[in-house]
């Protein structure tokens, strides 16, 4: 039986530890991971009892009078070694899980110990047995919860080496859950690779006590003295304008950089003017400065920088950032847009939708950009694109293989307009393809394929080709949706903002809300990264919309100005999209779509312009 791990991310981290079964192996130095819980007691609420499987008769192989005694007994194996803190137990009738609280005072959860068919809003999976889900605040433990699966095992308690009868040792499994619970982690799993004896290991094996690694552990994270820390100069109010440049300081013990450990947590905290809830940065961890670069007005609001320990939280004086609005321009638009990423087949297509605004005709160039992109030492281009063009009832507009070989206009014509509009010149017999169109108001789909099948990277690019620019018809949008990849194969949006002043722009990088209906879409990105770049200068960054929690409302908001679809709104086991509603003053930007630690899938990135 192996116990897998994987990190969520959300106001509070969120840490989910998994049994599954599978072959034995072994390990050699315990780990922990990044918090633990204060000194005290660590109070479970015990529910297998009320929750049981049913066709199991008591008492349990061991003697066992209850699944919750045989719990009991097995927690005084940890409690044996652990000083500063040890466990405590309640037995309750419920059968309902409480994780994480949603409502004030938000550090009181209830820590379950519960049979359940459903990990929270997932399936365990066939052959998952366990699942422990830790909350922190950087610095402490504030909730676990110990979920066992109820379906599909034939669960007991015993002694003694694994049985071949397919019984599965509930006690020897909460042995190890509930060292997840104090905050220990698979040593045979660890960077670089242990090798020791432990009930810790990734796999259930004859092993079913704790061993000299497991103890250890469990010593060091509740005998090991800690200092709480000092803020030793404070942070300044300061006011700043949209799109400004502002930032808070703190030093840390006499320290401009902190790092986190087991004992220490360092972050910022955000309340928005008239709340008195603050939430953590999530980016903000283990920095003791705050940048605001291009400052936007949901940041506006009160903060205060964080040192915790198990045991102590030092705050540093809650100090105030006033961000005066702008004047929007009602004239500004996009004048280009842009997606480079990877065309592929079937799912893996590179598909770009924009929208025409306005009650008459504008001109469009679009261009497929493959083979030229090598001179650019873009590695892995598209050698032969073909670019379609559909509206809105999924009609073909316009196709086109190679640029010189066009229905739409002459090569003369498209090497003048590429001029005009700023766009780099096409090779003579490149294998690039490229559109010229006068089109309606509405909305259109652009596809980047090959005659073959293959794949590759690719730029499409849309550029208003109206001289001069009409800003009462308006490119206003930009989706794309493709193969999400690492290093040069993510999705990279590119807009140039055109026109007198600044204009507002909601931003969106999708991949969970994809996998929901009506998308039901395979494949696609469980947890994307968004970035966005003015040149090579990184503006902002975000992953996952629901950080800060505050700003969902004008997320929201915005989304239903622009007649974009809604979003998933709870975390699962795969993370949340990430969005920006951002103000923007006139000049060329890229949005950049990755996945978090590289992962990789199908994503849909988005610009929408905000109407003021």
């Amino acid at each position: 039986m192996r116990f897998t791990s994987s990190p969520g991310r959300a106001l509070r981290l969120t840490l989910l530890i998994a049994a599954t079964t599978c072959a034995a192996g072994s390990a050699r130095a315990y780990v922990t991971s990044v918090n633990a819980w204060p000194s005290g007691t660590i109070p479970m609420t015990l529910q297998l009892d009320a929750t049981k499987p049913d066709g199991v008769a008591l008492p349990l192989n061991d003697g066992s009078t209850s699944w919750n005694a045989m719990v009991v007994a097995m927690i005084a194996d940890w409690n044996a070694n652990l000083s500063r803190t040890k466990f405590t137990t309640t037995q309750s009738t419920s059968t309902a899980t409480v994780f994480e609280s949603d409502t004030p005072p938000y550090d009181t959860p209830i820590n379950n110990v519960i049979f359940t068919d459903t990990a929270y809003d997932d399936s365990f999976g066939s052959r998952t047995l366990a699942v422990t889900f830790s909350s922190a605040v950087p610095g402490r433990k504030t909730e676990a919860d110990v979920l066992v699966n109820r379906s599909g095992f034939n669960w007991n308690s015993y002694r003694g080496a694994l049985r071949s009868s397919g019984v599965i040792d509930l006690r020897r499994v909460l042995l190890h859950e509930f060292g997840h619970v104090l905050g220990l982690n698979h040593p045979d799993q660890a960077t670089p690779l242990q090798s020791v004896t432990a009930v810790m290991n990734s796999v259930v094996s004859n092993t079913e006590t704790l061993q000299l690694d497991d103890t250890n552990g469990a010593k060091f994270l509740y005998s090991t003295p800690f200092a709480k820390s000092t803020i030793t100069s404070q942070p300044a109010s300061q006011t700043v304008s949209v799109t400004g440049n502002a930032g808070f300081a703190v030093t840390v013990d006499g320290r401009t950089t902190v790092t986190s450990d087991v004992f220490h947590g360092y972050g910022w905290y955000f309340a928005p003017p008239g709340s008195s809830r603050f939430e953590p940065i999530s980016a903000s961890y283990d920095s003791t400065k705050l940048n605001f670069t291009f400052a936007q007005a949901t940041e506006a609001g009160r903060y205060y920088f964080s040192a915790i320990t198990p045991d102590d939280t030092i705050n540093s004086d809650t100090v105030t950032l006033t961000v005066n609005p702008l004047t929007l321009s009602t004239t500004t638009q996009l004048a280009n847009v842009a997606t480079r990423g990877v065309a592929g087949a079937g799912a893996n297509s590179m598909i770009v939708g924009f929208v025409i605004t306005g009650n008459k005709s504008k001109k469009i160039l679009l261009r497929a950009i493959g083979p030229t992109l090598g001179s650019f030492n873009v590695p892995g281009t598209l050698a032969d694109p073909i670019l379609t063009l559909k509206n809105s009832s999924a009609t073909d507009v316009a196709a086109n293989n190679d640029w010189e070989q066009n229905t739409t206009a002459t090569a003369a014509e498209i090497r003048a307009t590429s001029t005009r509009v700023g766009a780099f010149s096409l090779a003579a017999g490149s294998k690039d393809a490229v559109i010229l169109t006068t089109l309606p108001p509405g909305g259109y789909t652009a596809l980047v394929s090959s005659p073959n099948g293959a794949s590759g990277v690719a730029l499409l690019e849309a550029y208003d080709a109206d001289d001069p620019l009409d800003p009462a018809i308006k490119l206003a949008n930009l989706s794309t949706r493709g193969s999400v990849g690492t290093g040069a194969n993510i999705i990279i949006a590119g807009f140039v903002v055109s026109g007198p002043g600044p204009k507002t722009y909601l931003i969106r990088a999708i991949g969970p809300t994809l996998l929901d209906a009506p998308f039901n879409l395979a494949g696609s990105l469980i947890d994307p990264y968004l970035k966005l770049y003015q040149g090579s200068t990184l503006l902002r960054e975000n992953d996952d919309w629901d950080s800060p929690a505050t700003a969902q409302p004008a997320l929201r908001a915005a989304a239903i100005k622009v007649g974009a679809f809604p979003l998933r709104e709870k975390r699962q086991s795969s993370g949340l999209d990430s969005v920006m509603l951002v103000t923007l003053p006139p000049g060329s930007y890229s949005a950049q779509m990755s996945g978090f630690e590289n992962l990789t899938g199908i994503g849909l990135i988005e610009v929408y312009e905000v109407p003021n």
